[in-house]
């Protein structure tokens, strides 16, 4: 009975000491934060920057980039921030931890891509003269321009690149590589120049007329320049920029030539120089020479004249079958400055033999036979060039070559009579006058054989191309066409 009394009497007693502690207020234990920093991220341009983060703290403060890219310190209150340039079109992001006793606080840190606006530019070709151009070039980032030429100049500034090529005043072609950078974007554009080009270059044949006269062409360069020729009616000269060639008055009443010799900085070339008109030294009587295909090639002569009627110029032919008829007029076309003369088949009745009417017909050679054609418009041209054959006969030559537009590599005509003077075909063809194979002009200087058949199939044997690589087989197409016309 005394136990019991006991226990009830401790129970009652802590009862009422926790009773008693109810009413107490325990002291406040929460702490103000370490560190207290205006701003948790910062961002950054592309190109390499600095920013800084002011902070309170009640303790010593460190700061750690998390970057290889940024670069951060501490400066009293301040926290200093350094980026590196972003060399990338796209942006990044990183972070710089900052402590202070046991608070840590991560900092975000963002950095943009480059932005890179520009004009493309082209690969550059140009020729020998001086060259600038400026293109439009704006970046977040500096803008890099290099060249591999010591001819060139690049530069940028006012968000333009300027690039500008000194003249070449060589005569050797050049390259070099210009390069722009901006961050990782890179890229080259080749230049080619031309050498600069010595106006006579381009030239293989000077005509000039009778009269004297002087032929100029600019050449701005400071090289010399040697000329030389045999010629005493030719004077050529460089002098001031500009290159001068004179001729005298031509009062021989023949076509003269003469070849002029140049050197300029090692290279070497010449031209001909080619003084005539047509009414004074190439109208007038001519020996038509060809190989007759009906004759076995033998070399034939036919008398001729080439002459003009204001803008209108003719060969005359006559003496076919040595009868002095029938008389061929046949349209030709000059052209004054290669003075020459061009032919044309079908293109209109060239005369009349008999009550037919004569056309001229291409003859073409492939590669192991002949063949004569109907078609129209199929031209030889014959330009004019003094000559002196093998025993010195002087004389003046124009031989006919092949100027088809087709691809038919024409080697002389047929003088073709028709019953019709449209319709050239099987149906209306008679026969062929002559076939006519590598035809040519020829003149004769010396009095005395001007007009003699003989002297003038003597020069020709010397100077004419031979017959001896045409074929004599036929074309079987062209086998009915080339039959000659009865007398």
């Amino acid at each position: 009975m005394k136990k019991i009394y006991k226990s009830v009497l401790f129970a009652i007693i802590a009862a009422a000491g926790f009773t008693a502690c109810s009413d107490y207020e325990a002291p406040d234990i929460t702490t103000e934060s370490a560190i207290s920093i205006t701003g948790h991220e910062t961002s950054f341009p592309a190109s390499a920057s600095t920013g800084s983060i002011t902070f309170e703290a009640k303790g010593p403060v460190t700061v750690t980039a998390n970057n290889e890219w940024i670069t951060a310190s501490v400066d009293g209150n301040r926290i200093d921030i350094a980026v590196d340039q972003n060399n990338a079109f796209s942006g990044r992001s990183g972070s710089i931890t900052v402590k202070c006793g046991n608070a840590t606080d991560n900092i975000s840190i963002i950095q943009s891509g480059i932005i890179f606006k520009y004009d493309k530019i082209e690969p550059i070709s140009i020729n020998s003269d001086a060259w600038t151009q400026s293109y439009n070039a704006d970046a977040t980032v500096p803008i890099e321009v290099s060249d591999d030429a010591d001819w060139i100049n690049t530069s940028i500034a006012d968000n333009k690149i300027t690039i500008a090529i000194e003249a070449n005043m060589t005569l050797i072609p050049r390259s070099a590589t210009i390069t722009v950078k901006c961050g990782d974007l890179e890229y080259s554009i080749p230049v080619e120049q031309e050498e600069l080009k010595f106006p006579l270059f381009k030239i293989q044949t000077l005509r000039v007329n009778d009269s004297q006269s002087t032929k100029t062409y600019e050449f701005k360069a400071d090289i010399p320049v040697k000329f030389t020729t045999e010629a005493d009616w030719v004077q050529a000269d460089f002098a001031n920029n500009t290159v001068s060639i004179a001729t005298e008055a031509n009062t021989t009443g023949r076509i003269r030539n003469a070849t002029l010799n140049y050197e300029i900085a090692g290279e070497a070339g010449s031209l001909v120089i080619v003084q005539a008109e047509f009414d004074k030294e190439i109208a007038g009587d001519f020996h038509l020479t060809f190989y007759d295909y009906f004759n076995e090639m033998e070399l034939t002569i036919l008398p001729a004249k080439l002459s003009r009627n204001g803008k209108n110029y003719t060969l005359t032919v006559t003496d076919i079958y040595f009868t002095g008829q029938p008389v061929l007029t046949i349209p030709v076309e000059y052209n004054d400055e290669t003075l020459s003369v061009t032919i044309s088949s079908g293109s209109t009745s060239i005369g009349m033999f008999q009550n037919y009417y004569c056309f001229l017909s291409p003859v073409t050679m492939g590669s192991d036979d002949i063949a004569l054609y109907y078609t129209r418009d199929q031209k030889m041209n014959a330009a004019f060039v003094s000559t002196v054959s093998s025993d010195g006969t002087e004389g003046l030559i124009g031989q006919f070559a092949s100027v088809s537009t087709n691809r038919l590599n024409l080697i002389g005509y047929g003088i073709g009579c028709f019953s019709s003077n449209s319709e050239l075909s099987d149906d209306t063809a008679q026969g062929n006058l002559e076939i006519m194979i590598n035809p040519s002009l020829l003149r004769i200087y010396s009095a005395e054989d001007a007009a003699s058949t003989d002297a003038a199939k003597a020069a020709a044997r010397t100077i004419k191309r031979k017959a001896a690589n045409i074929p004599f087989k036929i074309s079987p197409d062209s086998a009915k066409k080339f039959r000659r016309i009865e007398l």
